[in-house]
């Protein structure tokens, strides 16, 4: 998820060259759109569900434990090999956050240990809040978009903390509307990098960098 070589770049006007794509190991392919679909797909589904759209159920839950979750952490595997620390740290990151929150439904549902309060969730949430200020603050030498992606998770995130805290579901359902707009943005920097490498040029703009990164 973060910029790593200019060899990709693709002048879009006489001066102007378009955002890097993020590049991989030579040989192997760019593992980063699969990760952005996974944590993007999973986020709509979900938030369709806080939104009152349908009733949170098993294709959720599914969702979260092997796309959002599984598929996520093995992507942070293969960002490892392309020597990429921020892809390894976000994608493993959202990847256990999944799964841990499909555990925490799975138990919920089976009684496995005492219910979580509201308070102990809008900890929870509010810590994977600061993970994604700290992951915000530091895509700040990325393509512009993946810096809004995790601004919109980072007001996710703490929306629902304070609905678990008040225990107000119009909280909630707010919170439902925006994570749809989170996990759709997650979903186009997805195509975008998809299609901009694909094509040999940009397609699907996804901004400069709101900081240029030191030159090596």
């Amino acid at each position: 998820m973060s910029v790593t070589t200019d060899a990709q770049s693709t002048a879009v006007g006489p001066e102007v060259a378009a955002p890097p794509v993020p590049a991989p190991a030579e040989g192997f392919a760019n593992p980063l759109p699969l990760g952005l679909l996974g944590y993007g797909m999973t986020t709509v589904l979900l938030s369709l569900a806080n939104a009152n759209v349908y009733k949170s159920g098993t294709m959720v839950l599914a969702m979260a434990v092997f796309f959002g979750g599984l598929a996520q952490v093995i992507v942070a595997v293969m960002s490892y090999r392309n020597n990429n620390m921020f892809a390894v740290t976000a994608f493993g990151g959202y990847g256990f956050l999944w799964i841990t929150l499909g555990f925490l439904t799975i138990g919920a549902d089976h009684g496995w240990a005492g219910a979580n309060s509201g308070t102990a969730m809008g900890f929870y949430l509010a810590m994977w809040a600061l993970f994604s200020f700290g992951l915000m603050a530091a895509s700040a030498v990325s393509p512009r978009v993946l810096t809004g992606v995790l601004a919109l998770t980072v007001a996710l995130l703490a929306i629902l903390a304070v609905a678990n805290w008040a225990d107000n579901s119009t909280i909630t359902k707010i919170g439902g509307w925006e994570g749809v707009l989170t996990g759709a943005s997650a979903v186009y920097l997805a195509f975008a990098f998809v299609l901009n490498e694909t094509f040999g040029r940009t397609v699907m703009p996804v901004g400069e960098p709101l900081v240029q990164p030191a030159a090596d």
